[in-house]
């Protein structure tokens, strides 16, 4: 999603990989490709009443491939988008993911729009970081990503883009993990 930036409270990377690391646990989901669709459409409301995956429509949505909106428990994908994850398409997948990244961490904070001449917001403070980074670390977790021997491998093991496996891979290589070509 791109817009203004919002900070919300701080959160590591290792904190968000935990998180993801239980969801994993607490639902039983040990294969490497995380079923997206299946989680927001039938996980999702068992774990929280009420909740809705909606499709948009792409002239209602514009440029917004997601929205969550918490305040009426909904996560929105525009149509193009809600197609594509249902065909399995990697960019489509991690455009959820991090929807519902956004839906976990920041339902209940109170989020405030960043102004540029406050300075550079930290990412560690920035929603939509934190958001990328909960995709990435639930869509390619590390100890999976440390048997894979190249990118291609991670995106076709993963159901990722070639791009998300990329940036997975730098953040990943800063706590120490292989970089892959």
């Amino acid at each position: 999603m791109s817009g203004p930036r919002c900070e919300v409270p701080p959160q590591s990377l290792d904190a968000i990989i935990r998180l993801t690391e239980a969801i994993r646990k607490d639902t039983k989901i040990r294969s490497d490709l995380f079923p997206v669709l299946e989680f927001l459409e039938f996980g999702m409301p068992r774990i929280f009443p009420g909740f809705a995956l909606e499709v948009g429509a792409k002239e209602e949505m514009g440029p917004n491939h997601g929205l969550t909106i918490p305040s009426e428990n909904v996560i929105r994908l525009r149509e193009d988008v809600y197609d594509g994850l249902c065909r399995g398409g990697g960019r489509d997948r991690f455009t959820a993911a991090h929807e519902l990244g956004h839906y976990i961490m920041h339902r209940n904070v109170s989020i405030v729009f960043h102004r540029a001449e406050n300075g550079r917001l930290p990412p560690y403070r920035d929603s939509e970081w934190q958001a990328n980074s909960f995709a990435g670390a639930l869509l390619m977790p590390e100890r999976a990503m440390r048997e894979c021997g190249s990118l291609a491998e991670i995106a076709q093991r993963f159901g990722v883009s070639l791009a998300a496996a990329e940036v997975q891979n730098r953040q990943l290589s800063r706590r120490g993990m292989k970089v892959l070509n």
